[in-house]
């Protein structure tokens, strides 16, 4: 496609997975799309930058989108993996408890389960643990059969294949500066190697970490306030011992130093959460930092060996609320701020992978 080109009938501001999710969803339907990238590259962010995990949904108020997005979501992202091929792992996970404190915290989080409709739990004693995870120290588990693994980056490519194969176009290179309805349709300001305008029916943002600060430009108001997280995560240079994944319970801004793996069946921890004021990817490596994870490590990992882990990589997740329980996703739409043809999407972190087919159903069915 020639950049020049200066009409579309609907604009998808960001190539995360869920600006790609979303273009895929429309070009199934027959709509005409185009996916603006700022970066030279797709799924450069929150994307790339994750556990890989398919949540279950069980953390979240059932009144929430993260509830709804999640618990829908899980079964569309299972579905298409075993219809176009992509790689997962339905492993299962444990959230475990080694006191009364912690089995009535387990056991609200199934009730909690049972709100949003996940009815694959059950509650584990030690007895029973020793079994299916002899690695594992708990006395008591919540299991969740639904949780498992993905291979992400080819859920991504399956994604920008079905955009292309559908006649429409991704632009890297091309940050969105700033847009404004001209009574009729959309304009779009492009300031990438060459600066030029779109003109679009329909504008969806979906830039992730830019959203709000993008849809100010764009004249939305009333806007909910991101807090950005930075979590750590460190690599495992030893055999996985666990079948499945391992979390302990969440804490105030994430779910905790939880096990996540991949379709080589390595092992991974993290992340841990930290409010940042800006998005900077740099490993802090604390004596601090790491004595915690090895601490939170050794609750639940018999015969871990902290020399074998090392640093591995950081993610930064935004998110709209002051808690990771109380916090939710953000999609508005003209009802919400009464722009014509404009779709806002913001807060999208974790459960955002999981959710991300449904959030994407859930857009193309409002247009």
């Amino acid at each position: 496609m020639n950049n020049k080109q200066d009409k579309c009938e609907i604009l998808i501001i960001g190539a995360g997975i869920i600006g790609l999710a979303i273009g895929a969803e429309l070009s199934r339907k027959g709509r005409e799309v185009i996916v603006l990238e700022s970066e030279n590259k797709t799924i450069q962010h929150a994307s790339s930058h994750n556990s890989e995990v398919i949540h279950s949904g069980i953390y979240y108020k059932n009144d929430s989108l993260k509830a709804k997005f999640c618990v829908e979501g899980n079964a569309l992202l299972y579905e298409y993996c075993t219809k176009h091929g992509i790689d997962y792992r339905r492993s299962g996970k444990f959230i475990v408890a080694n006191n009364d404190q912690e089995l009535s915290a387990i056991e609200k989080l199934q009730l909690n389960a049972k709100e949003n409709e996940i009815e694959d739990t059950r509650i584990l004693s030690n007895k029973e643990l020793l079994t299916l995870e002899p690695n594992l120290i708990a006395e008591y588990a919540l299991l969740i059969e639904s949780t498992g693994i993905i291979d992400s980056h080819s859920f991504a490519l399956s994604l920008e294949a079905e955009i292309e194969n559908n006649g429409n176009h991704i632009i890297t290179s091309s940050p969105v500066t700033s847009g404004r309805y001209n009574g009729n349709e959309w304009e779009l300001t492009i300031h990438g190697d060459n600066s030029y305008i779109i003109r679009s029916d329909i504008v969806i943002n979906a830039s992730g970490f830019n959203s709000i600060d993008l849809a100010k430009k764009f004249g939305v108001e009333n806007l909910p306030q991101i807090t950005y997280i930075k979590g750590h995560y460190y690599k495992y240079h030893g055999k996985n011992p666990f079948n499945r994944l391992i979390y302990p319970l969440p804490e105030e801004h994430g779910l905790g130093v939880h096990t996540s793996s991949d379709m080589e069946n390595s092992l991974r921890f993290g992340p841990d959460a930290e409010v940042v004021s800006k998005i900077d990817y740099r490993f802090d490596s604390s004596k601090e930092r790491f004595s915690k994870f090895t601490d939170s490590i050794g609750k639940y990992f018999k015969g871990f060996d902290s020399n074998l882990l090392k640093e591995d990589f950081c993610g930064i997740r935004s998110r709209i609320g002051a808690t990771h329980k109380s916090s939710d996703f953000s999609v508005l739409f003209q009802r919400d701020h009464d722009l014509e043809g404009f779709v806002n999407i913001s807060g999208i972190e974790s459960p955002g992978l999981t959710s991300s087919l449904s959030i994407a159903k859930y857009v193309a069915e409002d247009l």
